[in-house]
């Protein structure tokens, strides 16, 4: 990249030093300001309330929060070395750790920021640590917890907002700092201005910074901020912290001593650090309800618009914007691994901010494009995807994927798209590529999804075998199975997917393509289609006579390496286990027979003890229809298998999981006591720990040792509360089935009146 941009001059030792003297803590400030919070509102209440006592309760008086107060002092000190900070390793953390405290409760400190960093944009953006600054300033400049939108007029501030967040500022007595001195008005431009400075700033340099490593971060963080969306980051990754001393809540690793050999272990190193995830094909993105600023302002609009202009070659600001689509550099982008990525997050927000090719976000539909958190534990071991927004027919995000994979709209016949077919067999054997094809899968309207497929040949035998034997486009072929929209595309998956299993291609662990099984198994559970020629291509594939004989083979237990290790298992394998148990019941017999009669007490007892074989093999057991065979005997057995490891396994943090399910899930009351007879004999050990007293309560332990009929009284009602919470979540599910059943029903009864016609003929 050229370098006639502007440098920050290196940061005051002085500065430095005093950084260093603080001792910030973002777990703590967080918790400080909660605590204030929760305080001042009580005290509110309690100066409303209307009782005649005059003898009120004391509450416990809170000081304010220290933390947040300190990091605006120190952002006052050093709000005109921020750019020299920032270049700064440690400089940078302390200024992520202000931010991150003081930004999200006042916009006079996300002025200041953003002021600080304005005219050295460019060389920040490439810079190692400087990049990372710029990145955790604008994702928390768009909104806060509350605080009035001082110099720039948000757009959301409508009634339906959270009464308790409006007063948030007030409480934190921010409003009134907000409002700031004449000097600091004078000097500190309108968040709005601000940020059309930085657009203009970054703009002649957008095309160099797309595929910059640190550049097109801070470009996904800008065009974020502009369309007025930001990325929904799990609460478990969003509320780590700690000390600037040890890293706080800094991206990447902390360095080690020098000339000592880089060790990773399960918990730290090999996790990736605390960083927020940079996946950006599953990443999750939402619309701000209250922005800081004018979203719908033409000018944040035109700065958006010029960004997209100028990385897909797509004037969305003009309605005539209908340019032949040619293989060119964007196709080079979409493969680049710096590019790639900023590509999809703009797609993602232009499905999210413009549902349609209106321009208008102000009537735009907001409550329907936000995304539902879908983080679970146990969806990201099942392997679940969170429902993700599809992009409207005609709309801005459709041009878009149009354009990347250069779909001809002069061609009618979608077999004869030659030149797209091209780009998407071309994209899929490519590692950027085939992400980008993954999120057009996930994110497609069912029209422009069966296009692609068309296209694509997906569904043709010969071109899916040849995706599903390359080891890039065979992730491409498992989103197909997990997308697919209609029970016809279902059929067609089937016939393709049964060849390669049922010669073992897929089912050999050394091929690496179980996950292509594991969906198709998914997939056809989903649509009730193609199960018996699951099972027989299943047989087929591992040569052996038995689907039960086949339960082993696919979860490929391995014992642990040392006492209290972890047991080995095929991840795909397990998941695919998991869905083959929600086949039709009948079909399930000889899997059920395999995982409880090819497994020993001492092996099913780890696999309790493990998450992913508890959710996937365990939890497919129990989470089938238990009131009826052959799920019903199925779990007698398990609990039969597991008798006198009950204690043992209450005390485990994943295993206590399973005692408490199994208890709920008996038919008879008879089973239900011997557990509870068992556990209260260990009623001292269980009593130790959280997980062994959450048991003590779910399975009646110390109502059993009372009497029997207080037992059986409480259990009782513990399954009454079980059965009417089942009936609530499931009873549209129940309606549709018995609906289904009547349909059957009618058909059959035509098909007997046709028959008794012919043979009165």
């Amino acid at each position: 990249m050229e370098t006639d941009y502007n440098r920050p001059r290196r940061p005051n030792a002085d500065t430095l030093s005093y950084l260093k003297s603080l001792p910030f803590n973002e777990v703590a400030a967080r918790q400080e300001i909660e605590a204030y919070l929760n305080y001042q509102r009580t005290k509110k209440q309690q100066q409303q309330s209307t009782e005649t006592d005059n003898e009120e309760a004391q509450v416990e008086e809170v000081e304010y929060p220290q933390n947040l107060s300190a990091a605006m002092s120190a952002l006052d000190e050093i709000k005109n070395e921020v750019a020299s900070l920032a270049g700064d390793e440690f400089g940078s953390q302390c200024l992520e750790t202000i931010t991150r405290i003081t930004v999200p409760y006042s916009t006079i400190a996300a002025r200041k920021l953003l002021h600080g960093i304005s005219g050295y944009l460019v060389h920040l953006s490439t810079h190692r640590y400087g990049s990372h600054v710029v990145q955790t300033i604008l994702q928390n400049a768009l909104s806060g917890r509350g605080c009035a939108a001082a110099g720039g007029g948000g757009s959301g501030h409508d009634g339906d907002s959270d009464p308790d967040e409006e007063e948030i500022c007030t409480i934190l007595e921010l409003d009134q700092q907000d409002e700031g001195s004449e000097e600091e008005e004078e000097y500190l431009p309108s968040m709005k201005d601000i940020l059309i400075g930085i657009s203009e700033e970054l703009l002649p340099a957008a095309k160099q910074l797309a595929v910059h490593v640190c550049g097109s971060h801070v470009l996904r963080s800008l065009i974020c901020i502009l369309s007025g969306v930001e990325e929904d980051i799990p609460q478990h990754i969003l509320n780590k912290g700690g000390t600037m001393e040890g890293g706080g809540n800094r991206r990447g690793k902390i360095k080690g001593k020098k000339k000592k050999k880089k060790k990773f272990n399960n918990d730290n190193e090999a996790g990736g650090g605390s960083g927020v995830t940079n996946n950006a094909n599953f990443a999750c993105y939402k619309i701000v309800a209250r922005p800081r600023f004018d979203i719908s302002d033409s000018t944040v609009q035109d700065c958006f618009f010029s960004f997209v202009l100028e990385l897909t070659g797509i004037d969305l600001s003009s309605s005539d914007s209908k340019e032949q689509n040619q293989v060119g550099d964007l196709q080079q982008l979409v493969c680049n691994p710096s590019s790639g990525p900023l590509l999809i997050v703009i797609l993602r927000v232009l499905t999210l901010a413009f549902g349609k090719t209106d321009i208008n976000l102000g009537e735009t539909d907001k409550t329907k494009l936000t995304i539902d958190e879908n983080e679970t534990i146990n969806d990201f071991r099942l392997g679940i995807i969170g429902q993700q927004t599809k992009f409207e027919k005609d709309s801005f995000s459709e041009m878009l994927a149009k354009r990347i994979i250069c779909w001809d709209d002069t061609i009618q016949d979608d077999s004869e798209q030659k030149q797209a077919g091209e780009v998407i067999y071309g994209l899929s054997g490519e590692i950027r590529g085939s992400h980008m094809l993954e999120v057009l899968l996930r994110t497609s309207n069912d029209d422009f999804y069966e296009k692609m497929c068309q296209a694509g040949r997906f569904f043709s035998t010969d071109a899916f075998v040849e995706y599903a034997e390359h080891d890039v486009s065979n992730f491409v072929i498992q989103t197909l199975l997990n997308t697919v929209r209609t029970r016809s595309q279902a059929e067609s998956a089937i016939k393709c997917t049964e060849g390669i299993i049922s010669n073992g291609f897929v089912l050999n662990g050394d091929n690496r393509r179980r996950g292509i099984f594991w969906r198709a198994v998914e997939m056809s559970a989903k649509f009730r289609i193609g199960q018996e020629t699951i099972l027989k291509s299943m047989r087929k594939g591992f040569n052996l006579s038995g689907v039960s004989d086949c339960v082993p083979r696919l979860i490929c237990y391995q014992d642990p390496e040392n006492d209290g290790g972890r047991i080995g298992l095929d991840a795909a394998g397990a998941r695919t286990i998991y869905h083959l148990l929600r086949f039709v019941p009948r079909l399930c017999t000889e899997i059920l027979e395999g995982i409880l009669t090819k497994f020993s007490a001492e092996q099913l007892i780890s696999i309790c003890n493990d998450g992913l074989g508890s959710r996937c093999i365990i939890d497919g057991i129990l989470e089938g229809p238990t009131r009826q065979e052959p799920f019903a005997n199925s779990v007698k057995e398990l609990c039969t298998k597991l008798k006198g490891h009950w204690v043992q396994l209450s005390v485990e943090r994943v295993g206590h999981h399973t005692v408490k399910k199994i208890f709920l899930k008996l038919k008879f009351f008879e089973d239900k006591a011997a557990i509870s007879e068992e556990l209260s004999k260990g009623i001292n050990r269980m009593s130790g720990n959280a997980m062994g007293r959450k048991i003590i309560s779910e399975c009646a332990v110390k109502d059993y040792m009372e009497g029997e009929d207080v037992w059986r009284s409480v259990v009782k009602k513990a399954m009454e509360r079980e059965t009417f919470l089942k009936e609530i979540v499931e009873g549209d599910t129940i309606g549709s089935t018995k609906k289904r059943k009547r349909k059957r029903k009618k058909k059959e009864n035509d098909e007997n009146l046709s028959k008794k016609a012919l043979k009165a003929e």
